[in-house]
């Protein structure tokens, strides 16, 4: 995310949501080569296939499109704790669907946890005397509401790669369906939108470069996610990842520090954000 925010600086979120996307299935496709993962395509059902297609079109296709919106609007601190709201999906239809169960604890902690969005939008400045840092209140809540967009999306798609790998899937061969999906998704909009085609032809070296590399990073940062999915409950996995709120804010301070807001009320929401998830993974220890 820290890499995104200096990213969508220079580039719109939408050639990097793109480039990124198409990055993914060649990667994935060399990754599940090397581990002899690629062999389980053949195992998977036909359900296996939808679940997973949808958990890349929902993910990938639509949410990071999103996610990178908010990023670029508010930056990656503010938009990070409203992202990070996606558990919150996760875990209502994982009780929903998957049957799985929620303690009063967890109750607890997601009640904390859902008080960080709340106070960054009663507290937050909002003045405009520098496009990075300070913003109208206008602004903050457009950008909160791309990034609820994308946590609407986000949460949905671990409930969708769980179900896809619950017949003993391979995560590496689910990733590599799921990104494969969410690029034919995206591919008609590279001959309908004609800003979106000049952008991908007009674009310059650098520019590709820097989103490949944001593909590289996410693409390695979700094969994880679908690994982890592939082992652990939905609920515990979702929550645990969560705690990408510490690295944001070390990253953002060492690297982005001139375009990012640190001030005591987003310090204070992602600290609620861990406390939060805390409380939530004590029952799961």
């Amino acid at each position: 995310m820290v890499i995104i925010r200096r990213g969508v600086l220079k580039i719109s979120p939408n050639y990097i949501a793109m480039i990124s996307i198409f990055t993914g299935p060649p990667f994935l496709l060399l990754i599940s080569s090397i581990t002899g993962d690629i062999t389980e395509l053949s195992c998977l059902g036909w359900k296996d296939y939808i679940f997973l297609a949808l958990s890349g079109i929902t993910h990938f296709a639509i949410g990071r499109t999103w996610a990178y919106k908010s990023i670029q609007i508010i930056g990656s601190n503010r938009s990070n704790i409203v992202i990070t709201l996606t558990p919150l999906i996760s875990v209502i239809l994982a009780i929903i669907l998957l049957k799985e169960t929620i303690t009063p604890l967890i109750f607890f902690g997601i009640i904390i946890s859902l008080s960080g969005p709340l106070l960054i939008v009663l507290k937050e400045q909002e003045k405009e005397n520098n496009q990075f840092k300070d913003i109208s209140r206008h602004t903050l809540y457009t950008g909160m509401i791309y990034g609820l967009g994308a946590a609407t999306f986000w949460g949905s798609s671990n409930v969708f790669v769980k179900l896809g790998l619950e017949n003993s899937g391979s995560p590496i061969a689910g990733s590599l369906i799921a990104y494969t999906a969410a690029s034919f998704a995206i591919s008609p909009s590279l001959f309908i939108d004609g800003e979106n085609k000049r952008e991908i032809l007009n674009k310059d070296k650098k520019h590709l470069k820097l989103a490949i590399l944001i593909g590289i990073a996410t693409c390695m940062a979700h094969l994880l996610r679908y690994l982890a999915l592939g082992y652990g409950s939905v609920i515990v996995i979702s929550l645990m990842l969560r705690t990408q709120s510490i690295w944001i804010l070390l990253f953002s301070f060492i690297f982005n520090r001139k375009y990012e807001s640190f001030s005591i009320w987003v310090i204070l929401a992602n600290a609620l954000v861990i406390i939060g998830t805390i409380l939530i993974l004590i029952p799961s220890g």
